[in-house]
């Protein structure tokens, strides 16, 4: 399908947007940038200048010592940068000319065999003055994440009304019963995401509540009803239910909404996530039959689930810039021969280690090799890898985890897993994992954060 581009171009400003981002220079380790405007998400320095005595702080060719001491993650390691270029991960003392420094801290992530655990930094002296033959310290303190470490998963018609569940990944190690570490109510999570700072995004659960909110990752250290500190409207979404549907984040930090009724995709840059409003999307990709899931891969190509046509959408990261419809790459999948029938109804989207994408087509999961990625225009395959869940089972979106093991709902009240070993064959298939949750109801989107490092989403890291 031949790709037409219309519309005013992408050039509107983001200073305003990386000047937020300054603090953490590429604040996911190299995942990329999405969400810089995190609220109470944490940019990770305090500013400050307190070892500059007197306003003054007088360069020399005599050296001194910055010691830089790092606390606070499981391994004592860190991400620390220096102005200059050079990156500290450990405790260190560094032998320097006299004269005033800059430092900034990443957010780094270790730990976990399934999902690790996110740590955000405060350096409690952010522009340090080293002098002659005096030792100066700066302390760089990290403390997790806490919407990190968990399998997450959007809910529905749950005990306790809450929305977002997430599980200690040690109790849905293996098939049985468990209760959610967290049970938050966020008054939705359907196509739920999280920013590079672990903040929670969803959109609204009815008509009244606001069509995208966030949450800030520290309200998630217990069970409870969250309150955003970021709620966006527009008029970009139409009046037509079902508006928005799901949520992603590109690299740059700006947020992709399907809008299922509106038949469209549209974004929102860093800019107009500061404040709480209702601007116009700043870019919109129309001519979409009922979008659904989204997902970009490493080259930042915009692949969107077209649950209305049963068709899987690439648009290229070039086509992105402005306005447009159409797509550069149409796939149909159908069932194996003989008897071949199209796949219907894509929903959840995610990509693997090895740039395969996967798909849920109403209970299917397929494999689209990366080879066929990409290709143009319309073309019409049979995935080699076709997993058929159970017929009592309802999968929506899909995630991958440090083991490369794919989270999915199950019939009411469950959810599970399929190992990497599984996701080989074709056939029925019965997850390695399949956990009863009396918290759960019925189990919907599925989100890790941090998203493994292999994954090309914007809240991974490596």
């Amino acid at each position: 399908m031949t790709r037409h581009v219309w519309g005013g171009s992408r050039t509107f400003g983001f200073a305003a947007a990386l000047a937020g981002l300054a603090a953490i220079a590429g604040a996911s380790c190299g995942g990329g940038g999405g969400g810089g405007n995190t609220g109470a998400g944490g940019t990770g320095n305090t500013g400050g200048s307190g070892a500059i005595v007197g306003g003054t702080c007088s360069p020399s060719a005599a050296s001194g010592t910055l010691s830089i001491v790092i606390t606070g993650t499981p391994s004592g390691h860190g991400f620390v940068n220096l102005a200059s270029g050079q990156v500290v991960t450990q405790n260190t003392d560094l032998t320097m000319a006299a004269g005033a420094y800059t430092i900034t801290a990443n957010l780094v992530a270790e730990g976990g065999t399934t999902v690790r655990t996110a740590y955000t930094p405060t350096i409690d002296d952010d522009n340090p003055c080293v002098r002659a033959g005096a030792t100066t310290t700066v302390h760089v303190v990290y403390a997790p994440i806490a919407t990190s470490g968990l399998v997450w998963t959007g809910a529905s018609n749950t005990p306790s009304n809450a929305t977002l569940l997430g599980y200690d990944p040690t109790t849905v190690a293996v098939t049985g019963s468990t209760l959610a570490a967290i049970a938050a109510d966020t008054n939705g999570s359907d196509g739920f995401t999280f920013d590079s700072y672990g903040n929670v995004w969803v959109t609204g659960g009815t008509v009244t509540d606001p069509p995208i909110a966030r949450y800030p990752a520290s309200e998630f250290g217990a069970s409870g009803t969250m309150t955003p500190d970021f709620v966006l409207s527009s008029g970009s979404f139409g009046s037509g239910v079902p508006g928005p549907k799901v949520l992603a984040f590109d690299r740059s930090g700006d947020l992709w909404v399907s809008v299922v009724a509106a038949g469209k995709v549209v974004m929102f840059t860093p800019d107009q996530l500061i404040t709480t409003g209702s601007p116009d999307a700043a870019i919109e990709e129309a001519g979409i039959n009922a979008p659904s899931g989204l997902a970009f891969d490493n080259a930042g190509n915009l692949w969107v689930a077209s649950n209305g046509d049963s068709v899987v959408e690439r648009i290229d990261a070039g086509h992105l810039v402005s306005s447009g419809t159409g797509a550069d790459l149409v796939i149909t999948a159908m069932t194996p021969a003989p008897g071949a029938t199209k796949l219907l109804y894509p929903t959840g989207l995610a990509f693997d280690g090895l740039g395969n994408l996967w798909v849920d087509y109403d209970g299917t999961i397929a494999m689209i090799a990366a080879a066929t990625l990409g290709q143009t225009g319309a073309i019409t395959m049979t995935p080699a890898v076709q997993l058929v869940t159970d017929v009592t089972a309802l999968p929506t979106g899909i995630a991958f985890d440090e083991l490369q093991g794919l989270w999915l709902a199950y019939s009411v009240g469950r959810f599970a897993r399929l190992s990497a070993s599984q996701l080989t064959g074709t056939g029925l298939v019965t997850p390695a994992t399949i956990i009863t949750s009396g918290d759960l109801g019925s189990a919907g989107w599925f989100a890790i954060y941090p998203a493994p490092a292999f994954t090309p989403l914007a809240h991974a890291f490596n």
